[in-house]
Protein backbone atom coordinates (compact mmCIF):
# COMPACT_ATOMS: atom_id res chain seq x y z
CA UNK A 1 0.00 0.00 0.00
CA UNK A 2 1.40 3.53 -0.67
CA UNK A 3 1.85 6.10 1.32
CA UNK A 4 0.25 9.44 1.27
CA UNK A 5 3.11 11.51 0.68
CA UNK A 6 4.08 8.31 -2.58
CA UNK A 7 0.43 8.62 -3.77
CA UNK A 8 0.43 12.57 -3.95
CA UNK A 9 3.33 12.69 -5.86
CA UNK A 10 1.77 9.58 -8.67
CA UNK A 11 -0.90 12.07 -8.61
CA UNK A 12 0.87 15.33 -9.53
CA UNK A 13 2.69 13.10 -11.94
CA UNK A 14 -0.23 11.98 -13.72
CA UNK A 15 -1.59 15.09 -13.70
CA UNK A 16 1.21 16.77 -15.51
CA UNK A 17 1.12 14.05 -18.10
CA UNK A 18 -1.99 14.66 -18.91
CA UNK A 19 -1.61 18.41 -19.02
CA UNK A 20 0.92 17.39 -21.40
CA UNK A 21 -0.88 15.18 -23.56
CA UNK A 22 -3.57 17.83 -23.23
CA UNK A 23 -1.50 20.35 -24.68
CA UNK A 24 -1.34 22.88 -21.69
CA UNK A 25 2.24 22.48 -20.53
CA UNK A 26 4.01 21.94 -24.09
CA UNK A 27 5.65 25.16 -24.85
CA UNK A 28 4.18 27.28 -27.95
CA UNK A 29 6.29 26.19 -31.58
CA UNK A 30 8.31 29.62 -31.65
CA UNK A 31 9.94 28.45 -28.49
CA UNK A 32 11.71 26.32 -30.90
CA UNK A 33 12.35 28.70 -33.82
CA UNK A 34 15.66 31.24 -33.38
CA UNK A 35 15.15 34.42 -32.95
CA UNK A 36 17.59 35.59 -35.82
CA UNK A 37 15.38 33.34 -38.06
CA UNK A 38 15.61 35.35 -41.63
CA UNK A 39 11.67 34.60 -41.94
CA UNK A 40 8.94 32.31 -39.69
CA UNK A 41 5.27 30.93 -40.34
CA UNK A 42 3.42 30.61 -37.33
CA UNK A 43 0.21 28.22 -36.56
CA UNK A 44 -0.89 28.85 -32.87
CA UNK A 45 -3.32 25.71 -32.65
CA UNK A 46 -3.04 23.47 -35.70
CA UNK A 47 -6.42 21.96 -35.88
CA UNK A 48 -7.87 25.61 -35.93
CA UNK A 49 -5.77 26.10 -38.57
CA UNK A 50 -6.86 22.86 -40.49
CA UNK A 51 -10.66 23.49 -39.98
CA UNK A 52 -10.27 27.39 -41.62
CA UNK A 53 -7.85 26.25 -44.13
CA UNK A 54 -10.27 23.09 -45.28
CA UNK A 55 -13.03 25.48 -44.96
CA UNK A 56 -11.15 28.18 -47.58
CA UNK A 57 -10.13 25.28 -49.56
CA UNK A 58 -13.95 24.52 -50.18
CA UNK A 59 -14.81 28.03 -51.04
CA UNK A 60 -12.39 28.66 -53.21
CA UNK A 61 -12.88 24.89 -55.28
CA UNK A 62 -15.86 25.85 -56.07
CA UNK A 63 -14.59 29.08 -58.17
CA UNK A 64 -14.25 28.82 -62.13
CA UNK A 65 -10.43 27.71 -62.55
CA UNK A 66 -9.92 26.14 -59.51
CA UNK A 67 -9.98 22.60 -60.64
CA UNK A 68 -6.59 22.10 -60.13
CA UNK A 69 -6.42 23.49 -56.58
CA UNK A 70 -9.20 21.27 -56.12
CA UNK A 71 -7.70 18.07 -56.38
CA UNK A 72 -4.34 19.24 -54.34
CA UNK A 73 -5.56 18.28 -51.14
CA UNK A 74 -6.32 14.80 -52.17
CA UNK A 75 -2.92 14.33 -53.69
CA UNK A 76 -1.11 15.71 -50.30
CA UNK A 77 -3.53 13.12 -48.43
CA UNK A 78 -2.35 10.36 -50.45
CA UNK A 79 1.38 11.65 -49.98
CA UNK A 80 1.31 12.18 -45.99
CA UNK A 81 -1.09 9.00 -45.65
CA UNK A 82 -3.16 11.29 -43.97
CA UNK A 83 -5.54 14.35 -44.52
CA UNK A 84 -2.90 17.64 -43.25
CA UNK A 85 -6.79 19.80 -43.42
CA UNK A 86 -8.91 17.49 -41.26
CA UNK A 87 -7.70 17.90 -37.28
CA UNK A 88 -9.25 14.63 -36.76
CA UNK A 89 -6.62 12.90 -39.18
CA UNK A 90 -3.93 15.03 -37.74
CA UNK A 91 -4.36 13.50 -34.04
CA UNK A 92 -4.56 9.97 -36.02
CA UNK A 93 -0.93 10.53 -37.25
CA UNK A 94 -0.01 10.97 -33.63
CA UNK A 95 0.38 14.74 -33.65
CA UNK A 96 -1.80 17.12 -30.94
CA UNK A 97 -4.10 19.29 -33.02
CA UNK A 98 -4.85 21.52 -29.66
CA UNK A 99 -0.87 22.96 -29.94
CA UNK A 100 0.96 24.96 -32.42
CA UNK A 101 3.39 24.59 -35.69
CA UNK A 102 5.90 26.49 -37.27
CA UNK A 103 7.90 26.99 -40.04
CA UNK A 104 11.29 28.59 -39.76
CA UNK A 105 13.93 29.46 -42.60
CA UNK A 106 17.39 30.00 -40.77
CA UNK A 107 20.05 32.11 -42.50
CA UNK A 108 23.38 30.54 -41.11
CA UNK A 109 27.45 31.23 -42.60
CA UNK A 110 28.86 27.83 -43.00
CA UNK A 111 32.49 26.53 -44.25
CA UNK A 112 35.76 28.60 -44.50
CA UNK A 113 34.91 30.62 -46.58
CA UNK A 114 31.61 32.27 -44.25
CA UNK A 115 29.35 31.37 -47.32
CA UNK A 116 25.88 31.71 -46.05
CA UNK A 117 23.28 28.53 -45.94
CA UNK A 118 19.43 28.96 -45.50
CA UNK A 119 17.85 26.11 -44.00
CA UNK A 120 14.29 25.46 -42.91
CA UNK A 121 13.20 23.93 -39.94
CA UNK A 122 9.98 22.51 -39.17
CA UNK A 123 8.49 22.94 -35.59
CA UNK A 124 5.33 19.97 -35.26
CA UNK A 125 3.21 19.47 -32.03
CA UNK A 126 3.69 15.85 -31.03
CA UNK A 127 0.79 13.46 -28.95
CA UNK A 128 2.41 10.03 -29.78
CA UNK A 129 5.84 9.71 -30.78
CA UNK A 130 5.83 7.03 -31.79
CA UNK A 131 3.07 7.35 -34.38
CA UNK A 132 5.03 10.17 -35.77
CA UNK A 133 8.18 8.54 -35.39
CA UNK A 134 6.86 5.88 -38.06
CA UNK A 135 5.51 8.87 -40.34
CA UNK A 136 9.26 10.69 -40.60
CA UNK A 137 10.99 7.43 -41.17
CA UNK A 138 8.63 6.29 -43.99
CA UNK A 139 8.25 9.80 -45.50
CA UNK A 140 12.25 9.57 -45.98
CA UNK A 141 12.12 6.14 -46.66
CA UNK A 142 9.83 6.93 -49.68
CA UNK A 143 10.64 10.45 -51.01
CA UNK A 144 14.04 10.85 -49.99
CA UNK A 145 15.19 6.66 -49.91
CA UNK A 146 16.61 7.07 -46.81
CA UNK A 147 16.79 3.78 -45.09
CA UNK A 148 19.22 4.12 -42.55
CA UNK A 149 18.58 5.27 -39.13
CA UNK A 150 21.26 6.62 -36.80
CA UNK A 151 20.91 7.97 -33.04
CA UNK A 152 23.81 10.77 -32.69
CA UNK A 153 24.67 13.95 -30.06
CA UNK A 154 24.94 17.27 -32.00
CA UNK A 155 25.54 20.32 -30.27
CA UNK A 156 25.21 18.44 -26.65
CA UNK A 157 21.18 17.31 -28.30
CA UNK A 158 20.31 13.93 -29.30
CA UNK A 159 19.31 14.24 -32.78
CA UNK A 160 17.21 11.03 -34.98
CA UNK A 161 19.57 10.74 -38.90
CA UNK A 162 17.93 9.38 -41.52
CA UNK A 163 21.07 8.80 -44.82
CA UNK A 164 20.25 6.87 -47.99
CA UNK A 165 22.56 3.73 -48.24
CA UNK A 166 26.32 4.64 -48.29
CA UNK A 167 25.48 8.38 -47.99
CA UNK A 168 27.40 10.43 -45.41
CA UNK A 169 25.04 13.23 -45.70
CA UNK A 170 21.98 13.27 -44.00
CA UNK A 171 18.54 12.96 -45.66
CA UNK A 172 16.53 13.78 -43.02
CA UNK A 173 16.94 15.07 -39.30
CA UNK A 174 14.94 14.97 -36.49
CA UNK A 175 14.52 15.09 -32.83
CA UNK A 176 11.72 15.44 -30.48
CA UNK A 177 11.20 17.52 -27.28
CA UNK A 178 8.68 18.57 -24.76
CA UNK A 179 6.18 16.44 -26.85
CA UNK A 180 7.25 18.91 -29.62
CA UNK A 181 9.10 17.32 -33.32
CA UNK A 182 11.91 19.30 -34.68
CA UNK A 183 12.44 18.36 -38.17
CA UNK A 184 15.08 19.33 -40.95
CA UNK A 185 16.34 18.29 -44.31
CA UNK A 186 19.87 17.60 -46.21
CA UNK A 187 23.01 17.91 -44.98
CA UNK A 188 22.78 21.05 -42.67
CA UNK A 189 19.55 19.38 -40.53
CA UNK A 190 21.59 17.57 -37.95
CA UNK A 191 23.14 21.09 -36.76
CA UNK A 192 19.79 23.23 -37.36
CA UNK A 193 17.85 20.71 -35.48
CA UNK A 194 20.03 20.69 -32.59
CA UNK A 195 20.20 24.28 -32.26
CA UNK A 196 16.54 24.43 -32.09
CA UNK A 197 15.69 22.21 -29.85
CA UNK A 198 18.58 23.41 -27.29
CA UNK A 199 17.34 27.07 -27.48
CA UNK A 200 17.79 29.30 -24.50
CA UNK A 201 14.28 30.84 -24.06
CA UNK A 202 15.57 34.04 -24.41
CA UNK A 203 17.12 33.25 -28.04
CA UNK A 204 13.85 31.90 -29.23
CA UNK A 205 11.33 33.72 -31.00
CA UNK A 206 9.06 33.61 -28.25
CA UNK A 207 11.39 35.95 -26.18
CA UNK A 208 12.18 38.41 -29.14
CA UNK A 209 9.93 41.66 -28.17
CA UNK A 210 9.88 42.36 -32.11
CA UNK A 211 7.84 39.62 -32.45
CA UNK A 212 5.84 39.71 -29.58
CA UNK A 213 4.87 43.91 -30.46
CA UNK A 214 3.54 42.17 -33.84
CA UNK A 215 1.89 39.27 -32.20
CA UNK A 216 -0.20 41.99 -29.94
CA UNK A 217 -0.83 44.52 -32.72
CA UNK A 218 -2.00 41.43 -34.81
CA UNK A 219 -4.64 40.16 -32.30
CA UNK A 220 -5.29 36.73 -31.09
CA UNK A 221 -7.66 35.06 -33.85
CA UNK A 222 -5.55 34.37 -36.56
CA UNK A 223 -4.79 31.11 -37.29
CA UNK A 224 -1.68 31.08 -39.35
CA UNK A 225 0.84 34.22 -38.92
CA UNK A 226 4.32 35.08 -41.02
CA UNK A 227 6.83 36.57 -39.23
CA UNK A 228 9.96 39.07 -41.00
CA UNK A 229 12.32 40.47 -38.75
CA UNK A 230 13.97 43.66 -38.62
CA UNK A 231 17.12 43.18 -41.28
CA UNK A 232 15.62 39.63 -42.49
CA UNK A 233 16.81 39.31 -46.40
CA UNK A 234 12.94 38.52 -47.36
CA UNK A 235 12.28 42.80 -46.29
CA UNK A 236 15.21 43.74 -48.87
CA UNK A 237 14.24 46.88 -50.43
CA UNK A 238 10.61 46.94 -49.08
CA UNK A 239 11.10 50.25 -46.97
CA UNK A 240 7.67 50.11 -45.86
CA UNK A 241 8.59 46.95 -43.36
CA UNK A 242 12.21 47.80 -43.00
CA UNK A 243 11.35 47.58 -39.04
CA UNK A 244 10.03 43.86 -39.17
CA UNK A 245 6.71 43.19 -39.80
CA UNK A 246 3.96 40.01 -39.73
CA UNK A 247 1.41 38.87 -41.59
CA UNK A 248 -1.73 36.76 -40.28
CA UNK A 249 -4.56 34.65 -42.07
CA UNK A 250 -8.09 33.66 -40.58
CA UNK A 251 -10.72 31.70 -42.74
CA UNK A 252 -14.36 30.78 -42.14
CA UNK A 253 -16.43 29.43 -44.91
CA UNK A 254 -16.91 32.33 -47.48
CA UNK A 255 -14.63 34.48 -45.89
CA UNK A 256 -11.19 35.27 -45.59
CA UNK A 257 -9.71 37.78 -43.22
CA UNK A 258 -5.63 38.65 -43.36
CA UNK A 259 -3.81 41.55 -41.74
CA UNK A 260 -0.61 42.89 -41.63
CA UNK A 261 1.39 44.85 -38.35
CA UNK A 262 4.17 46.86 -40.04
CA UNK A 263 6.39 47.38 -36.81
CA UNK A 264 7.52 51.07 -36.55
CA UNK A 265 10.35 51.44 -34.38
CA UNK A 266 11.84 55.18 -34.70
CA UNK A 267 9.17 56.02 -37.27
CA UNK A 268 6.02 55.67 -34.63
CA UNK A 269 6.05 59.47 -33.36
CA UNK A 270 5.57 60.18 -37.49
CA UNK A 271 3.04 57.56 -37.68
CA UNK A 272 1.05 58.92 -34.31
CA UNK A 273 0.68 62.20 -36.30
CA UNK A 274 -1.80 60.62 -38.41
CA UNK A 275 -4.38 59.69 -35.36
CA UNK A 276 -7.48 61.80 -35.83
CA UNK A 277 -11.11 61.78 -35.14
CA UNK A 278 -12.55 62.24 -38.21
CA UNK A 279 -16.08 60.97 -39.05
CA UNK A 280 -16.73 60.31 -42.50
CA UNK A 281 -18.76 57.61 -42.04
CA UNK A 282 -21.71 59.77 -42.16
CA UNK A 283 -20.85 61.33 -45.82
CA UNK A 284 -20.13 58.07 -47.20
CA UNK A 285 -24.22 57.28 -47.06
CA UNK A 286 -24.72 59.74 -49.13
CA UNK A 287 -22.24 59.08 -51.83
CA UNK A 288 -23.38 57.42 -55.23
CA UNK A 289 -25.45 54.53 -53.51
CA UNK A 290 -24.22 52.70 -57.24
CA UNK A 291 -20.36 53.29 -56.55
CA UNK A 292 -17.91 50.12 -56.98
CA UNK A 293 -15.29 51.71 -54.72
CA UNK A 294 -15.61 53.78 -51.69
CA UNK A 295 -12.67 55.02 -49.51
CA UNK A 296 -12.72 57.34 -46.18
CA UNK A 297 -9.87 59.01 -44.39
CA UNK A 298 -10.89 59.60 -40.83
CA UNK A 299 -6.64 60.55 -39.76
CA UNK A 300 -5.19 63.68 -40.11
CA UNK A 301 -4.69 64.90 -43.98
CA UNK A 302 -1.72 67.05 -43.00
CA UNK A 303 0.09 64.76 -41.86
CA UNK A 304 -0.40 62.09 -44.76
CA UNK A 305 0.39 64.39 -47.11
CA UNK A 306 3.84 64.43 -45.36
CA UNK A 307 4.13 60.85 -45.87
CA UNK A 308 2.95 60.36 -49.58
CA UNK A 309 4.01 63.46 -51.73
CA UNK A 310 7.56 62.96 -51.21
CA UNK A 311 7.08 59.09 -52.96
CA UNK A 312 4.86 60.87 -55.77
CA UNK A 313 7.31 60.45 -58.75
CA UNK A 314 9.42 63.36 -59.28
CA UNK A 315 8.15 63.47 -62.68
CA UNK A 316 4.60 64.25 -61.60
CA UNK A 317 4.97 66.44 -58.77
CA UNK A 318 7.65 68.87 -61.91
CA UNK A 319 3.90 68.72 -63.90
CA UNK A 320 1.96 69.82 -61.11
CA UNK A 321 4.23 72.62 -59.97
CA UNK A 322 4.54 74.07 -63.77
CA UNK A 323 0.67 74.70 -63.24
CA UNK A 324 1.55 76.07 -59.83
CA UNK A 325 0.11 73.17 -57.65
CA UNK A 326 1.47 71.96 -54.96
CA UNK A 327 -0.16 69.34 -53.10
CA UNK A 328 0.90 69.62 -49.96
CA UNK A 329 -0.47 73.29 -49.56
CA UNK A 330 -3.25 73.08 -51.92
CA UNK A 331 -4.61 69.57 -51.41
CA UNK A 332 -3.75 68.03 -48.19
CA UNK A 333 -2.93 70.86 -45.96
CA UNK A 334 -6.42 72.44 -46.32
CA UNK A 335 -8.34 69.34 -45.97
CA UNK A 336 -9.74 68.63 -42.29
CA UNK A 337 -10.12 64.53 -40.90
CA UNK A 338 -13.14 62.98 -42.49
CA UNK A 339 -12.50 62.87 -45.83
CA UNK A 340 -15.18 60.21 -48.05
CA UNK A 341 -14.61 59.13 -51.95
CA UNK A 342 -16.47 57.35 -54.14
CA UNK A 343 -14.94 55.54 -57.31
CA UNK A 344 -16.61 53.93 -60.31
CA UNK A 345 -15.69 52.70 -64.26
CA UNK A 346 -16.66 55.15 -66.77
CA UNK A 347 -19.51 53.63 -68.73
CA UNK A 348 -17.67 54.72 -71.65
CA UNK A 349 -13.73 53.32 -70.91
CA UNK A 350 -11.70 52.32 -73.81
CA UNK A 351 -9.43 49.55 -72.14
CA UNK A 352 -7.74 49.11 -75.75
CA UNK A 353 -6.98 52.80 -76.07
CA UNK A 354 -6.65 53.59 -72.56
CA UNK A 355 -2.75 54.52 -71.68
CA UNK A 356 -1.12 56.15 -67.95
CA UNK A 357 -0.77 59.53 -70.42
CA UNK A 358 -4.41 59.21 -71.52
CA UNK A 359 -5.42 58.69 -67.96
CA UNK A 360 -3.55 61.44 -66.89
CA UNK A 361 -5.00 64.10 -69.77
CA UNK A 362 -8.35 63.13 -69.25
CA UNK A 363 -9.16 60.65 -65.39
CA UNK A 364 -12.57 60.55 -66.71
CA UNK A 365 -12.48 58.65 -69.55
CA UNK A 366 -11.35 55.90 -66.59
CA UNK A 367 -13.55 56.41 -63.67
CA UNK A 368 -16.35 58.77 -62.34
CA UNK A 369 -15.99 60.37 -58.66
CA UNK A 370 -17.72 61.98 -56.01
CA UNK A 371 -16.10 62.61 -52.54
CA UNK A 372 -16.88 64.82 -49.69
CA UNK A 373 -14.00 66.76 -47.84
CA UNK A 374 -13.93 68.45 -45.17
CA UNK A 375 -11.50 71.67 -44.67
CA UNK A 376 -9.80 73.77 -42.17
CA UNK A 377 -10.55 76.68 -43.73
CA UNK A 378 -13.28 77.59 -46.16
CA UNK A 379 -11.46 80.72 -47.19
CA UNK A 380 -7.86 78.93 -47.94
CA UNK A 381 -9.95 76.27 -49.75
CA UNK A 382 -11.78 78.56 -52.17
CA UNK A 383 -8.46 80.20 -52.69
CA UNK A 384 -7.11 77.09 -53.80
CA UNK A 385 -9.97 76.05 -55.89
CA UNK A 386 -9.56 79.09 -57.60
CA UNK A 387 -6.16 78.79 -58.39
CA UNK A 388 -6.65 74.88 -59.16
CA UNK A 389 -9.18 75.62 -62.01
CA UNK A 390 -7.24 78.61 -63.53
CA UNK A 391 -4.51 75.98 -64.17
CA UNK A 392 -6.81 73.37 -65.98
CA UNK A 393 -6.72 72.56 -69.80
CA UNK A 394 -9.90 73.52 -70.00
CA UNK A 395 -10.93 76.05 -67.49
CA UNK A 396 -14.37 77.43 -66.89
CA UNK A 397 -15.40 80.29 -65.02
CA UNK A 398 -17.39 79.75 -61.44
CA UNK A 399 -20.91 79.77 -61.90
CA UNK A 400 -22.64 79.65 -58.25
CA UNK A 401 -19.47 79.27 -56.35
CA UNK A 402 -18.89 75.84 -58.55
CA UNK A 403 -15.88 75.39 -60.07
CA UNK A 404 -15.33 73.16 -63.40
CA UNK A 405 -12.61 72.03 -65.03
CA UNK A 406 -13.70 70.60 -68.48
CA UNK A 407 -12.49 67.19 -70.23
CA UNK A 408 -13.63 65.23 -73.37
CA UNK A 409 -15.42 62.80 -71.56
CA UNK A 410 -17.16 65.43 -69.15
CA UNK A 411 -16.35 67.63 -66.22
CA UNK A 412 -14.61 67.95 -62.87
CA UNK A 413 -17.13 69.77 -60.68
CA UNK A 414 -16.49 71.40 -57.35
CA UNK A 415 -18.12 73.95 -54.62
CA UNK A 416 -16.59 74.81 -51.44
CA UNK A 417 -19.43 75.18 -48.91
CA UNK A 418 -18.58 77.47 -46.19
CA UNK A 419 -21.63 76.93 -43.66
CA UNK A 420 -20.63 73.09 -44.04
CA UNK A 421 -16.78 73.85 -43.99
CA UNK A 422 -16.19 71.62 -46.80
CA UNK A 423 -15.78 70.66 -50.55
CA UNK A 424 -17.94 68.56 -52.34
CA UNK A 425 -16.65 67.25 -55.70
CA UNK A 426 -17.98 65.29 -58.20
CA UNK A 427 -16.33 63.55 -61.67
CA UNK A 428 -18.22 62.56 -64.58
CA UNK A 429 -21.07 63.90 -67.41
CA UNK A 430 -22.21 67.19 -66.02
CA UNK A 431 -25.46 67.21 -63.13
CA UNK A 432 -22.72 64.95 -61.14
CA UNK A 433 -22.54 67.46 -58.23
CA UNK A 434 -26.26 68.30 -58.43
CA UNK A 435 -27.05 65.15 -57.52
CA UNK A 436 -24.75 64.51 -54.68
CA UNK A 437 -25.46 67.74 -53.26
CA UNK A 438 -29.03 66.36 -53.30
CA UNK A 439 -28.09 63.38 -51.77
CA UNK A 440 -25.86 65.46 -49.32
CA UNK A 441 -29.74 67.24 -48.41
CA UNK A 442 -31.07 64.22 -47.11
CA UNK A 443 -31.30 61.43 -50.17
CA UNK A 444 -30.56 58.45 -49.99
CA UNK A 445 -27.00 57.01 -50.85
CA UNK A 446 -24.38 54.15 -50.58
CA UNK A 447 -24.71 51.11 -48.22
CA UNK A 448 -22.51 48.92 -47.26
CA UNK A 449 -23.42 45.21 -48.67
CA UNK A 450 -21.75 43.47 -45.15
CA UNK A 451 -21.27 43.55 -41.89
CA UNK A 452 -17.37 43.54 -42.36
CA UNK A 453 -17.53 45.91 -45.03
CA UNK A 454 -19.52 48.27 -42.18
CA UNK A 455 -16.83 48.04 -39.62
CA UNK A 456 -14.09 48.84 -42.44
CA UNK A 457 -15.67 52.67 -42.68
CA UNK A 458 -15.55 53.57 -39.46
CA UNK A 459 -13.25 54.05 -36.75
CA UNK A 460 -9.33 54.09 -36.65
CA UNK A 461 -7.63 55.83 -39.43
CA UNK A 462 -9.38 55.04 -42.75
CA UNK A 463 -10.96 52.00 -44.94
CA UNK A 464 -12.41 51.10 -48.34
CA UNK A 465 -14.46 48.94 -49.84
CA UNK A 466 -15.19 47.31 -53.11
CA UNK A 467 -17.92 45.80 -54.08
CA UNK A 468 -17.31 43.43 -56.55
CA UNK A 469 -20.49 42.37 -58.23
CA UNK A 470 -21.03 45.77 -59.39
CA UNK A 471 -17.69 46.19 -60.60
CA UNK A 472 -18.19 42.64 -62.79
CA UNK A 473 -21.15 44.46 -63.64
CA UNK A 474 -20.13 47.06 -65.20
CA UNK A 475 -16.90 45.59 -67.14
CA UNK A 476 -19.87 42.98 -68.62
CA UNK A 477 -21.96 46.28 -69.86
CA UNK A 478 -18.88 48.06 -71.63
CA UNK A 479 -19.12 47.44 -75.78
CA UNK A 480 -17.15 45.36 -77.72
CA UNK A 481 -15.37 47.75 -79.17
CA UNK A 482 -14.09 48.72 -75.43
CA UNK A 483 -11.59 45.91 -75.87
CA UNK A 484 -9.98 46.64 -79.00
CA UNK A 485 -10.89 45.05 -82.76
CA UNK A 486 -9.81 42.16 -84.63
CA UNK A 487 -8.47 39.23 -83.32
CA UNK A 488 -6.31 40.94 -80.35
CA UNK A 489 -9.86 42.45 -78.96
CA UNK A 490 -11.67 39.24 -79.00
CA UNK A 491 -8.06 38.26 -76.91
CA UNK A 492 -8.63 40.98 -74.55
CA UNK A 493 -12.28 40.18 -74.17
CA UNK A 494 -11.79 36.95 -73.26
CA UNK A 495 -8.62 37.46 -71.25
CA UNK A 496 -10.94 40.31 -69.18
CA UNK A 497 -14.01 37.67 -68.40
CA UNK A 498 -11.75 34.74 -67.53
CA UNK A 499 -11.28 37.73 -64.32
CA UNK A 500 -14.97 39.04 -64.06
CA UNK A 501 -15.93 35.76 -63.81
CA UNK A 502 -14.79 34.63 -60.26
CA UNK A 503 -14.60 38.28 -59.15
CA UNK A 504 -18.53 38.77 -59.84
CA UNK A 505 -18.84 35.83 -57.00
CA UNK A 506 -17.13 37.78 -54.24
CA UNK A 507 -20.18 39.46 -51.98
CA UNK A 508 -17.18 42.70 -50.85
CA UNK A 509 -13.69 43.33 -50.39
CA UNK A 510 -12.97 45.33 -47.05
CA UNK A 511 -9.72 47.15 -46.04
CA UNK A 512 -9.12 48.87 -42.31
CA UNK A 513 -6.36 50.88 -41.41
CA UNK A 514 -5.64 51.14 -37.72
CA UNK A 515 -2.46 52.16 -35.26
CA UNK A 516 -1.22 49.28 -32.55
CA UNK A 517 1.52 50.36 -29.88
CA UNK A 518 4.53 50.29 -32.19
CA UNK A 519 2.83 49.29 -35.59
CA UNK A 520 0.35 50.46 -38.31
CA UNK A 521 -2.55 47.41 -38.37
CA UNK A 522 -3.47 46.71 -42.39
CA UNK A 523 -6.66 44.63 -42.77
CA UNK A 524 -8.42 42.82 -45.31
CA UNK A 525 -11.86 41.02 -45.56
CA UNK A 526 -12.71 39.33 -48.65
CA UNK A 527 -16.05 37.81 -48.54
CA UNK A 528 -17.85 35.56 -50.88
CA UNK A 529 -21.59 34.63 -50.39
CA UNK A 530 -22.65 36.47 -47.28
CA UNK A 531 -26.23 38.11 -46.92
CA UNK A 532 -25.67 42.28 -46.94
CA UNK A 533 -25.71 43.88 -43.70
CA UNK A 534 -29.18 45.09 -42.85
Amino acid sequence: MLRRPHRAALAAAALAVAACRGGRRAPPPERFVPADAAAAVVVPETGRAARELAALHDTVSGFPGAAELAGLRGALATQLGFDPLDAEALAGAGFDPRRGAALASLDRARGPGGERVRKAVVVLPVDEPPKVEALFQRLARDRLGATERASEIHGGVPVVVLRAPGASAAALAYAIVERTAILASGAAGPAAVAEAAGLAPAASLAGAPAWNTARRALGADLSVVQWAPPGSPFLEGLWAVKDGGAVGLSAEPGRLVARAALLLGAREPSFRALAADGAAAKALARLDPEAQLVARWDGDFAALGRKLVPIVPAAERARLAARGIDLERDLFGLLAPGGALALSLAPRLDLAGLSAAAARADPLRAVQLEAVLPVRDPAAAEAASARIAARGKRPARPEGGVHRIRTPSGEIAWRVDPAARRVVVAGGPPGRLDALEARLAGGAGWSAPTEAAAAALSGGLGGAVLVPPRLAAAVRAMPEEAFGTGPSGFVMRSLVERLVEPVSRLTAVSFRADLAEGALVLALTVEAGREAAP
